[in-house]
């Protein structure tokens, strides 16, 4: 299967949203509150690091520093794992962005979809690919509140 790469974020017009008032924490702990939501980084020499959120996804401990890539590769389904080796191999390459979506064993004997993005980031902080991944979830009308009671 060819890999098809979207164009370049810097193509996409951003959004605005000064005018409505939403910060860059707001959104970000919006799209993390109902579903797992992780951030991760790829350095050049092939380190993987990785929040909280994505070391649950793949069911691994937690730990700052870099995660163990033969392990995560492991909770991948094997049909996609090439995949995914080839995807982060053309976008260091090409220097572009990508997105796919793929099997993960959410051991209990059967796969869950979950969905990578990506792109590649070279400036002052270093080379590398820096994403999300979150987990898809059902597809079902749902509605939920928040609940602001204090924790005990």
């Amino acid at each position: 299967m060819p890999l098809r790469f979207e164009q370049p974020i810097v193509d996409k017009i951003e959004q605005s949203r000064a005018h409505i008032g939403i910060t860059d924490a707001e959104i970000v702990q919006m799209l993390a509150a109902y579903r797992l939501f992780g951030f991760w980084r790829i350095i050049e020499t092939g380190h993987f690091f990785a929040s909280e959120d994505v070391h649950a996804i793949f069911d691994l401990p937690y730990s700052d520093g870099p995660v163990n890539l033969t392990e995560l590769m492991s909770r991948i389904h094997e049909e996609d794992r090439s995949l995914i080796a080839e995807t982060f191999e053309q976008a260091s390459l090409h220097r572009v962005g990508f997105h796919f979506v793929y099997r993960v064993d959410n051991r209990l004997g059967g796969c869950k979809l979950v969905r990578s993005v990506g792109r590649f980031r070279d400036d002052e902080s270093g080379g590398g690919i820096v994403g999300v991944t979150y987990e898809f979830v059902e597809k079902l009308r749902i509605v939920g509140l928040e609940d602001n009671t204090p924790l005990r």
